[in-house]
């Protein structure tokens, strides 16, 4: 790391305190905290299971296919809570770096083990966690050169276990790593609104949730069938 040539300083521990507050505070329906819990997954723990050839993903979206039937009355096809879950997984990664780039010139970059989630009853995330002792913060007053070295971080975060994600249906490259960058421009995207920018309509996404195979459910706008 070269500070003077990127004009960036690094930050401690109770500078990531703050910075998480901050970005608790901009997200509407999610908890960002410093405060881990017996419910907290850890991604270093994710990443445990998936290098040691397991697919620690399983469980939620078995879970989620269930409590999807029950809620629709109807059987949930397998690929929309392998897209949900895929989403979800991404979504964790991308929200605290998306939002600390957007709000302020923070660089907020969890390591595997400074990342966590909890699961609210619908199965959704509703907790970030970061761990202060095993997260770097810098502060970078270039918003392009934040940008692209948050998504280089968040990339570093997903891609093992996005490579390794393993639903009992087919999904291809396009629809894999659409979801990667759709979650990260969308993270983006909120985190600008949430700081007062105007970011207008939604763009057209690249990967699909198949929310519309869910009985009474349709495409949503940005849907890259053709939303109605």
């Amino acid at each position: 790391m070269e500070p003077e040539s990127r004009s960036a300083t690094a930050l401690g521990p109770d500078a990531v305190r703050a910075v998480v507050g901050l970005v608790d505070r901009a997200l509407p329906f999610t908890t960002a905290t410093c405060e881990a819990s017996p419910a907290t997954v850890w991604w270093r723990d994710v990443l445990t299971h998936v290098r040691a050839g397991t697919d620690p993903l399983e469980p939620w979206r078995a879970a989620l296919r269930t409590q999807m039937g029950q809620r629709h009355g109807a059987p949930a096809p397998a690929h929309v809570p392998a897209a949900f879950v895929l989403q979800w997984v991404c979504e964790i990664a991308a929200t605290p770096i998306a939002y600390a780039v957007s709000l302020g010139p923070w660089l907020l970059v969890p390591s595997p083990a400074g990342l966590g989630f909890e699961l609210a009853p619908g199965l959704s995330p509703h907790r970030l966690v970061v761990d202060p002792g095993a997260t770097s913060l810098e502060v970078d007053e270039d918003p392009a050169r934040r940008l692209e070295r948050g998504h280089a971080a968040y990339l570093a975060l997903v891609s093992e276990v996005v490579t390794a994600y393993a639903p009992d249906v087919r999904m291809g490259s396009r629809q894999r790593w659409g979801v990667v960058e759709d979650m990260w421009r969308t993270a983006v995207r909120l985190a600008r609104g949430a700081a007062g920018e105007s970011v207008g309509p939604e763009p057209t996404r690249v990967s699909c949730c198949f929310i519309y195979a869910l009985p009474g459910m349709r495409e949503c706008a940005a849907c890259p069938r053709g939303g109605r």
